[in-house]
């Protein structure tokens, strides 16, 4: 149970930042985003986000945490985009640093997908699919109302997908989301000689040079053709889009909605995330306020 005076406090860790709530017991909440530096080893980032905890509140009860990849007790697999992050045993160094009774830590994209399936747009949703377009890109299978974890915890992590007609089954790499990802888009951008460097310039770019439309659309295409796959596996009722991706409004949506729903033989509808840039870190709050109260 929690006291009158603690608080959880939720953590989202991302691929280029760090979001951090704290939440007390009348439902005022505190704030604090960090920016993690390229190149910036995983010690660094764990080291400024706990200061960064220290500073938004004391007697935390409880924490949840969201991160890239595959949570295991000693480590996190499959989080290519921080360096040493899959050297890291984040439960520990998180447990030890925060000082917390109770913590828990969970992929991203699931904790996104808790966040829609109990207040946003999955809620009462039998089948459906959360995707996150980011610097990652994976998606949360729902059905029965409940997201699939799948034997490793993996189920849903397309952006392992394979990329193109030559098909590599190495597993080295992440196709997709070196393709289309917001930083292999970047990337690629760059390499492009459009004279522009990210991925905001370069949808505005889009609606009048034919490259890079062709470039953008690339990327859309990529994705719709590994999300039509997913969602053949499960027929959802609903998509729901979050990330940073979505950022880029209608040029994104509307040709990404056209594809899904000319190919899939049931139409499902789609939506953005109700929690925007959020949803993790509603989801990481919510994992703690459960492990309080037993949920």
């Amino acid at each position: 149970m929690q006291t009158p005076e603690e608080s959880i406090l939720g953590i989202d860790f991302g691929g280029t930042k760090v979001a951090l709530r704290v939440m007390h017991q009348d439902g005022t909440t505190r704030d604090q985003r960090l920016k993690i530096g390229v190149g910036e080893d995983a010690h660094s980032v764990i080291d400024r986000t706990l200061a960064a905890a220290v500073e938004l509140g004391h007697n935390v009860a409880a924490a949840g945490i969201s991160t890239p990849g595959i949570v295991h007790d000693e480590r996190v697999d499959l989080a290519p985009n921080v360096v040493g992050w899959s050297d890291l045993s984040l439960t520990n160094r998180l447990r030890d640093g925060l000082g917390a009774r109770e913590i828990v830590v969970e992929n991203d994209v699931k904790a996104a997908a808790l966040a829609e399936v109990r207040e946003g747009e999955l809620r009462g949703v039998d089948a459906g699919l959360y995707v996150n377009l980011g610097t990652g890109i994976a998606i949360a299978p729902i059905v029965a109302g409940a997201i699939v974890r799948g034997a490793h915890g993996a189920a849903g992590e397309i952006g392992y997908g394979v990329v193109g007609t030559v098909l590599d089954f190495s597993g080295k790499g992440a196709p997709l989301e070196e393709f289309a990802g917001g930083g292999g888009l970047t990337r690629r951008i760059r390499e492009s000689g459009l004279g522009i460097n990210d991925v905001e310039s370069l949808v505005a770019l889009s609606a009048t040079n034919s490259e890079a439309a062709t470039l953008w659309m690339s990327a859309i295409d990529e994705i719709a053709r590994h999300l039509v796959t997913a969602a053949l596996t499960i027929d959802p009722a609903r998509i729901v889009l979050g990330g940073g991706m979505v950022r880029a409004g209608d040029a994104l949506m509307v040709p990404l909605s056209e594809r899904l729903v000319g190919a899939l033989p049931y139409a499902p509808t789609i939506a953005v995330s109700a929690f925007g840039h959020d949803a993790a870190l509603s989801g990481a709050l919510m994992l703690a306020n459960d492990r309080l109260t037993g949920r």
